[in-house]
C-alpha cells in the first residue's frame, strides 16, 4: 500500500511543475479568485509546508511520540515575504525535497507506519496518515491552482 503512496509522493513535484508551467510572474501573482490566495503564494506556502511536513516525518520517524506544532498558514503568507520569493526555486526545492524523503520513506519497515507523532492541535497521527494527508494537500492546492489559471483564460486543458 505504502509503495503506492510514496511514488505519488515523490512525483508531486513533477505536479506541482507542470501546474505553473507557462506561467509569468503577472500570471503567478495576481488574485483571479477574490479573497483567495495568488497563484505566487499557493506555491511558497506548497514549499513551506512540504519542509515542515518531512520535518514532522523525519521526527515520527525517528522519536518516541515527537511532538509536532502547528503554524498559521495565513501569517506565514502576510509576513514571510512570499510575494518576493522566487516561485521557480519553491517548485525546484518542493521537488528536491520530496524526491530525497522518498528514498527514506522507501528504507522503512512495515511497523514503522504506526509510529506516532502528536500533533499539538489535531492529536495523535501515525506516519502513515501524514503520508496521506500531505498528498491530499497538494491535491486540493493543485486544483486551486488550475481554477486560477482557468480564471486567467489559461487553462493547461
Amino acid at each position: 500500500m505504502y509503495k503506492d503512496l510514496i511514488d505519488q509522493f515523490e512525483h508531486g513535484g513533477e505536479k506541482l511543475a507542470l501546474a505553473v508551467r507557462g506561467l509569468n510572474r503577472e500570471d503567478l501573482t495576481c488574485f483571479p479568485i477574490p479573497g483567495k490566495w495568488s497563484i505566487q503564494q499557493v506555491v511558497i506556502h506548497l514549499m513551506d509546508s512540504d519542509l515542515i511536513a518531512c520535518d514532522r516525518m523525519k521526527r515520527t520517524i525517528a522519536e518516541d511520540k515527537p511532538t509536532l506544532i502547528g503554524y498559521d498558514e495565513n501569517k506565514f503568507v502576510q509576513n514571510l515575504a512570499y510575494d518576493e520569493q522566487s516561485a521557480e526555486d519553491a517548485v525546484k526545492i518542493f521537488d528536491m525535497n520530496r524526491r530525497q524523503f522518498a528514498k527514506v520513506l522507501r528504507k522503512l519497515p512495515a511497523t514503522a507506519w504506526d509510529r506516532v507523532g502528536m500533533h499539538n492541535e489535531r492529536g495523535p497521527t501515525t506516519l502513515g496518515k501524514q503520508l496521506e494527508y500531505y498528498l491530499k494537500h497538494l491535491d486540493h492546492h493543485l486544483k486551486s491552482v488550475h481554477e486560477k489559471r482557468a480564471k486567467k483564460g489559461k487553462e493547461m486543458w
